[in-house]
């Protein structure tokens, strides 16, 4: 099975059980089902489980007590939005939310970088990137607006005008060996560029939350420049703050 899909059915799990934790009205201290009940529940292998698992610890819902099994945990009830912390695609992150994204592109460019993508992708000024432009939608409503730009010799080859970037920009890298698979990223609370703010269904006038995000793949090396524009009465993160002990 391919890395990204693999990587979507753990987190659509990751989901699931979250759903759970709420739904069965389940509250710190509770033990979460084992592993074997919940692989036969949502027809997925253990390891699945394991994995999805994982991501519940690192978010602070759970905490594992080894020899005892996972339970809920003590602040599982404040962490109620999408945590800045999780790496994902913006596809996955939509889903997760209950959103069936589709994704609308504006415009496909290649040219040199700015200065800020020639930082971000470690390129030479003269260096040629291509930039794609979308809107990400919801039953024709616009939720996100993304500035993606990588190193145009990912082409490998092929023409700017003839690739399809109408599906998962992940998939893509994955296809060319270049899979993201962590980034930095900062946030800030901003407007609409005037070009997104003229498009059907966006509305400058309101804020949005801009996340800038420099992705890496498994080698290290900086693949993707992403600038999501995010509508901020639509989509909120939290970050799990923990004192050191």
């Amino acid at each position: 099975m391919p890395v990204i899909k693999r990587r979507s059915v753990v987190l659509q799990l990751r989901d699931e059980l979250k759903n759970l934790i709420a739904s069965n009205g389940l509250k710190p201290g509770d033990q979460m089902l084992p592993e074997a009940e919940v692989a036969t529940r949502f027809g997925v292998a253990r390891g699945t489980v394991r994995e999805a698992f994982k991501l519940l610890e690192q978010d602070g819902l759970i905490d594992v007590k080894h020899g005892r099994g996972r339970f809920v945990s003590a602040i599982s009830g404040l962490l109620v939005e999408r945590p800045v912390t999780e790496f994902e695609s913006v596809t996955e992150m939509l889903t997760g939310l209950g959103y069936e994204p589709v994704n609308k592109v504006i415009s496909v460019e290649q040219g040199r970088p700015t200065e800020e993508e020639a930082v971000a992708l470690e390129l030479a000024p003269d260096a040629e990137v291509v930039r794609v432009k979308r809107l990400r939608m919801h039953k024709k409503k616009v939720l996100i607006y993304d500035i993606n730009t990588f190193d145009a010799a990912l082409l490998q080859g092929e023409s700017v005008k003839k690739s399809d970037f109408s599906g998962s920009l992940n998939e893509w890298f994955g296809e060319r060996g270049h899979q993201p698979i962590s980034s930095a990223a900062r946030i800030r609370a901003t407007v609409l560029p005037a070009e997104a703010a003229q498009l059907p269904g966006t509305n400058g006038e309101n804020p949005w939350l801009l996340i800038s995000e420099r992705c890496v793949d498994p080698a290290g090396v900086p693949v993707l420049y992403s600038q999501d524009f995010h509508r901020a009465d639509v989509f909120s993160f939290y970050v799990l703050r923990q004192r050191a002990t």
